[in-house]
């Protein structure tokens, strides 16, 4: 097998393998990738992986803050529509 055969399977797999992730956790992947190209990382990866610049830009943000959410959960807590007092 070539090297170049292997890197066309990986980026198939790879390509996959984003799609099967929770949002979070595809922002922050595709956030790595992006800094892990540099310069024209976010343009590059925004095109790759058909995600918003904003997106990642966000990604990078939570990687560098190191603002994670506990394991286990998706989202941070009051998050989500509020109740209704009213009833």
């Amino acid at each position: 097998m070539k090297k170049t055969d292997f890197n066309i399977d990986i980026e198939k797999y790879i390509l996959l393998f984003v799609n099967n992730l929770s949002e979070k956790d595809k922002r922050l992947y595709v956030a790595l990738e992006a800094m892990k190209i540099g310069y024209y990382g976010v343009s590059e990866t925004s095109k790759k992986f058909n995600m918003n610049k904003h997106t990642i830009r966000t990604g990078q943000k939570e990687l560098l803050a190191e603002d994670f959410v506990p394991v286990g959960k998706i989202r941070r807590k009051g998050g989500g529509r509020k109740k209704n007092s009213n009833q």
